[in-house]
């Protein structure tokens, strides 16, 4: 799903909301069963790649509609 190489994100900011929305979730679900340190771990990470990806994607979306007002 994440992108390295410095080019767009193929996922709408919508899409990425969406995504954060439901990693929140889990990790809400992760704590009240008592998951360890591990999976919440890897949880945050993801949170934390899904919201670089939709600032990165709401970015693009801003830029692009800037270039188009200015064409």
């Amino acid at each position: 799903m994440w992108r390295r190489d410095g080019e767009r994100s193929v996922f709408s900011p919508e899409q990425l909301q969406l995504e954060l929305s439901s990693l929140a979730l889990e990790r809400q679900r992760l704590r009240e069963v008592g998951e360890g340190r591990e999976l919440l771990e890897m949880n945050r990470l993801e949170i934390g790649r899904c919201q670089y990806e939709l600032s990165r994607a709401l970015i693009g979306r801003h830029l692009g509609h800037a270039v188009k007002r200015a064409a």
